[in-house]
Order: structure tokens, then sequence, then C-alpha cells
């Protein structure tokens, strides 16, 4: 009976619900706009830009909005969006971009974001019913004309660490971070430097019938990294990069390669944040000191292997598509190499439908540190150290489909945006 009175209880306030709001929300020769964004605050650019209406689907709307982002060379990022036309705007499409510095707030970050889409809608809207309710403002020009000099001439400095403890009574890790960087970025160079020092340590405690076991794991790794890159034309660049390493977990004592290399990407690079095909070619010339012999009988040699890679990354409005594959090898024994594939999708293949895949397989024949000896239990269910393998791979999927209105309008932040359970909630 109770359960039967709750169910005729739900069923007349979503009625009521229903009737309340008539959809009104539903905007009469409004311009229907699809935002495929992740990174933008769906809910603030609704209360911001409340002459359109919002849809569920690229399909059902006027005006598709695509967000991508690329980092800048001071660390911040450079956010283009892509308007498509669609139906009586087809073909009609824009481009408006922004930056945003490192540390800016993500509060002013939103607010140059609902700025960009204003701008790029008002070609659309300009043709819309509500054409004759638009009022365009300008910004008075600071007056002062003189040309802007950088007093860091493009150089960006940053320091960070980062830590983390956690543990239970028989269990605890201790993990710490440091690290230091100078960029400089302009359009025909790009010059990187950094240090890192990291430290990883777990403990654990566990009771054998006589006495307590006690295990303890340590790794450190140490960097140092530089690189120079250049610009030939709208297609090519070379550069050389340098880095010195220290691994207890890859049996490192001490590594130093340095990286000439050289570019080529089938797309102009302006075009980079829709589409690369880049072809890298790299040789590097690398000296190696182990912290024990290796399963070759070495405690230190040189070397000098070669890199290439092709990489493909396209965006869409229907979704992203990257692949690359990457082959390397030493030159004094062909047969120590290494290949990688790896490749990601994300599709909306139809209304309501998107399909997500990613994965990464790599044939490993090139372990040349490996140390010599049989690692024991600790250290390989540890992962103290490195060990022999012929592969490795990883994957996931997702699937999604959704169906109903295709209105998306509506801002209703009450007990968050969590979607488990089932609540009903009564407003006026």
């Amino acid at each position: 009976m109770l359960l039967r009175f709750l169910l005729v209880l739900s069923l007349v306030i979503s009625n009521l619900s229903f009737t309340q709001t008539n959809q009104k929300l539903i905007k009469e020769g409004a311009l229907n706009i699809f935002i495929n964004c992740s990174y933008c605050d769906i809910n603030f650019i609704k209360e911001q830009i409340p002459v359109v209406n919002y849809v569920n689907d690229r399909n059902d709307a006027d005006v598709s909005v695509l967000l991508t982002t690329q980092s800048t060379g001071a660390g911040g990022t450079e956010y283009t969006f892509f308007f498509y036309g669609q139906k009586y705007f087809d073909a009609i499409n824009d481009t408006i971009k922004f930056s945003s510095e490192p540390s800016e707030a993500q509060d002013k970050i939103r607010d140059k974001t609902v700025d960009a889409l204003k701008l790029g809608l008002v070609k659309y809207l300009s043709h819309s019913p509500i054409a004759d309710q638009l009022i365009i403002t300008y910004k008075k020009q600071n007056e002062n004309n003189e040309a802007i000099e950088d007093d860091w001439d493009f150089w960006v400095f940053k320091t960070s660490v980062t830590g983390s403890l956690s543990g239970q009574e028989r269990s605890n890790f201790i993990w710490l971070n440091g690290s230091i960087s100078a960029n400089r970025v302009t359009e025909d160079l790009k010059l990187r430097f950094s240090v890192s020092n990291s430290y990883n340590e777990s403990n654990f405690k566990f009771y054998d019938g006589t006495e307590d076991i006690k295990i303890k794991s340590l790794s450190r790794n140490q960097d140092f990294y530089a690189s120079s890159y250049f610009s030939i034309d709208e297609n090519w660049s070379w550069g050389i990069s340098s880095d010195l390493y220290k691994s207890t977990y890859s049996n490192i004592d001490l590594s130093i390669r340095v990286s000439p290399a050289i570019e080529y990407n089938f797309f102009p690079y302006s075009e980079s944040n829709k589409r690369e095909l880049r072809i890298d070619y790299e040789v590097s010339p690398t000296y190696n000191k182990y912290i024990s012999e290796t399963i070759f009988f070495k405690t230190k040699e040189n070397l000098v292997s070669q890199e290439l890679s092709a990489t493909l990354s396209l965006i869409e409005e229907w979704g992203s598509t990257e692949f690359s594959i990457t082959g390397a090898n030493y030159f004094h024994d062909m047969n120590k190499y290494e290949i990688e594939l790896y490749s990601s999708i994300s599709w909306q293949l139809f209304r309501g439908f998107s399909l997500s895949l990613y994965g990464s397989f790599s044939k490993i024949r090139n372990q040349i540190s490996l140390e010599k000896g049989e690692a024991s239990l600790d250290e390989v269910l540890l992962q103290r150290r490195q060990l022999e393998t012929g592969y490795s791979y990883y994957a996931g999927f997702g699937v999604s489909y959704s169906l109903g209105s295709i209105y998306n309008n509506i801002v209703n932040p009450r007990f968050g945006n969590s979607s488990g359970g089932s609540t009903i909630i009564i407003s006026n």
C-alpha cells in the first residue's frame, strides 16, 4: 500500500512540475547550439548566454561549437573555438581564439570563454529572429600606443614541490617530487630546460605466524632535460635535445644522451590545433653507467640508437582520432629494438551514441639495462626492479547512448550534479 502511494505521489509531482515548466525554457525562434567542450562550465555558459537553446546532440543544432586547446610558450593555454554552421547556416563557419596565463584564475577563464562564445555567435544571431534585440558594445581602447616590451624576453620559470602520504596500520606510502623548469617559446624557437627529482617509499608489515616481517621499498629518479627546436618553414623543423638520467628502478646510475632530430608535418603547423601528421627522426649517442652488472655483463657502455615515429591527430566536430607508431633500435645490434603502437578515438557515431577506444602495444627487445640475476619475490611484487618482458599493452573503451529531449537549457545545481539514487525535489 505504501509503495503504491509513493508511486502515485511521484507521478502527481512530476505532472505538476511539467505543468509549471510548460516548456518556458525552450525559447521560440532562438538558435539551437551544441557545445562540444569538456573544459567548459556549461551551467555558467547557460546563465550568461540565455538567448539560445542548448541541445544535447550536434545533429539538432543550428550551430555546433568545438573547443580545442594547446599549451602556450608561457605555460598557459590557448583556447580555440570552431563554429560550424548547420541547416540554414550550412557552410558558414568561424574560428575564435583566446589565451590564458599559467596562474590565471578559473573564474577569469570562464569569463573569457563566455566572451569568445558571444563573439562567435554574433554572426549567426544577426540572421536569427531575435536579431533586432541584439545590442553590441565596444570597449574603448587604451590610447597609449607605445609598443609593449617583455622584460623577461619570453622566458618562463617554474618550480614545484609535490608530495603525498598515506597509510594504514600495516602499510604506509610516501611520495615526493620536486622540479625546476625554464622555457622560452616563440614562433621560430622552442627552448626547454628542466630538472626533476622524485622519491618513492613503501613500507609493509605482516605477521608470518611467529613474528612481524617488515618490507621496505625505495625508488629514486633524477633527471635533467634540455632541448632546442627551430622552425624551418610551415612544415619542417629541426632541433637537438639532451638528457641526464638516474633511476634505481631501471638500474641506471647515470645515462647521458644527446639527440639531434628533424621533423616534417604534412599539414602546416598553423593547423595543428585541428590536424597533424608528423614524421620525426632522431639519432641518439648515449653513455650508460649501471648500478649493477647487466644481463649482458656490462657495468658501463657507449651506444648509438635511432628512433622514427609517425603521429596522426585529427579533431573534428564529430570526434577526435589519434594514432602513432614508433620504432627504435641500437646500431651495434639491430635485433635490440622496440616498436610501439598507440591509438585513441572518441567518436559521436550517430544521434545520442558515442564511442571511445584507446590502447597501446609495445614489442620490446631492447632492455639493455636489466640487472643480472634473479629478482626476489619482494622486488617483483613491489615493482622495485625492472623485469624482462617481450611486450607490454594496455587498452580501454567507453560506450554511451542517450535519448529523450533534444534541449538542454535547464540549470539546476540543487544537491550537486550527482545522478545516483532516486530523489524527488519540489521547488517553486
